[in-house]
């Protein structure tokens, strides 16, 4: 009996034996195949919930140059499936890529935005001819004070106060208005002086040809306690109006503002020139005729009619100077804006 059991045993084992051989042999293949494959699928799920996070967390910044027409890209660059992505994420690669401009609402007023920059600029300052008026207003300046050191020269510190007439005060606009780099001035200083500067322009070349002076306004030149630095400084009555507008020439052209800005101009002045006298007595006790801008009479050269029309009353005439400048900066103004219309180009 007991050898029985014991064969019954060792049959069992040794078929036990035999079915683990048969399932390494036959099932084993089987089991491998199904395991790869179970690792590849669970594979590929990760790298398309990777690609998938990917792209929702894309980020792209991208840039429009208008002048080159090219796109500029900004992306993140792939993160590896290592667990690297915070190292890749802060390594941000630059793509360039030309493309062709879109047309976009967006685009289209950026472009109008850029386009009224652009004219409010050309419009607003000097962009053209730029070391002409860099010279010009060089020139002024050196001009102005070459004029106060004759002033100085003949009348003492009162010479200075020579700055506060109207065609003198043009030639302190014009160079600041270069400096600053704002039109607007030199067309304020401009509009102030054309037609003063166009009558005393008439009157020295009738006094050079016929040997008087008709209107009066240049005969002052003639005066015997004028000296020839004095002459030589009040040129400027001939060349500033024609200089300032080459300067002004595809520069904005005459500014429409310059009307309004001489007219502020008008009251200051004339309160600063009352405070000087009419005649002013020299140190060698002889006198000069003063009068800054005519505020205490009308000029003395200029007589008969239709100058003897004009109030001699202080407040009569006060107003009457007032009225005036209104009337000669209005004309001035609608001449110039003629003149630059048909002579200057505004950019």
């Amino acid at each position: 009996m007991v050898n029985k059991r014991v064969e019954n045993i060792n049959k069992n084992e040794m078929k036990f034996k035999d079915e683990e051989i048969i399932k390494q042999q036959y099932l084993s293949p089987d089991e491998n195949d199904f395991q790869v494959i179970s690792s590849t699928t669970t594979k590929n799920r990760k790298n398309k919930a990777i690609v998938e996070k990917e792209k929702n967390n894309k980020v792209h910044e991208i840039i429009i140059d208008n002048t080159n027409n090219t796109v500029i890209t900004k992306t993140p660059p792939p993160s590896s499936p290592k667990g690297n992505n915070k190292n890749n994420n802060n390594n941000n690669d630059e793509h360039i890529e030309t493309s062709k401009p879109k047309k976009s609402t967006t685009t289209t007023t950026t472009t109008t935005t850029t386009i009224v920059k652009n004219k409010k600029e050309i419009l607003g300052s000097f962009n053209n001819n730029l070391k002409f008026v860099r010279a010009s207003g060089i020139f002024m300046f050196l001009y102005y004070l070459t004029m106060m050191y004759v002033r100085y020269q003949h009348r003492g510190a009162i010479g200075f106060a020579d700055t506060l007439w109207l065609c003198n005060l043009s030639i302190v606009f014009g160079f600041i208005s270069i400096a600053v780099n704002k039109p607007i001035f030199l067309g304020i200083a401009c509009n102030c002086t054309l037609i003063v500067h166009a009558l005393w322009v008439v009157d020295v070349v009738a006094w050079l040809i016929t040997g008087s002076f008709p209107l009066g306004n240049a005969e002052y030149i003639s005066w015997p306690t004028i000296t020839w630095g004095e002459i030589i400084t009040t040129t400027h009555h001939a060349w500033f109006v024609p200089l300032s507008m080459i300067c002004l020439h595809r520069n904005g052209g005459y500014p429409s503002g310059a009307w309004s800005g001489s007219m502020l101009c008008v009251i200051p002045v004339v309160y600063l020139s009352k405070l000087f006298p009419k005649i002013l007595v020299l140190p060698d006790n002889s006198t000069f005729y003063l009068n800054i801008n005519m505020v205490h009479e009308w000029w003395s050269d200029m007589n008969g009619w239709p100058f003897s029309l004009i109030p001699k009353d202080p407040v009569q005439y006060y107003f009457f100077l007032l009225s005036f400048s209104l009337v000669l900066f209005t004309t001035a103004h609608f001449l110039m804006r003629l003149v630059c219309y048909i002579v200057l180009k505004r950019n």
